[in-house]
């Protein structure tokens, strides 16, 4: 498998505010996103990048393991359940996790904290999209 030729980028944060378990934390609108088809998505950890660019906590890889996101894809319908470490590029050997050119809907996506032993509150859970539009 070959790995993509980054043509856009675009890093979201997800801040988990008051950790509770089965929490749902919804993606809001990003407009840059609208319309994009998306190829391949990105999470990080704090052995990753330990500040977010809105100067935020990243989650702990343990904190990440704890969470799964679910994308709802826009022109099918289809859902997309997975845990958030594999969306971890050291993960998965260094690879991203492909995506068959999905056009998303973000606001009907989100992330679930399944456990809370490691998150804490107001953490934040880096997205990095890489898409074309």
């Amino acid at each position: 498998m070959t790995q993509p030729i980054i043509e856009k980028s675009y890093l979201v944060e997800l801040n988990v505010g008051t950790v509770s378990a089965q929490k749902q934390i919804n993606f809001q609108f990003v407009p840059q996103l609208e319309g994009a088809t998306i190829y391949s998505i990105q999470t990080f950890a704090t052995t990753d990048i330990s500040v977010s660019p809105n100067g935020g906590t990243v989650v702990s890889l343990l904190g990440l393991a704890e969470c799964t996101v679910t994308f709802a894809v826009g022109d099918t319908q289809d859902i997309f359940l997975l845990p958030c470490t594999d969306l971890r590029s050291p993960t998965i050997f260094g690879f991203q996790r492909m995506f068959a050119n999905k056009k998303l809907n973000l606001t009907k996506s989100f992330v679930t904290i399944n456990a809370i032993a490691s998150i804490a509150n107001n953490n934040v859970i880096l997205f990095n999209f890489i898409y074309r539009k």
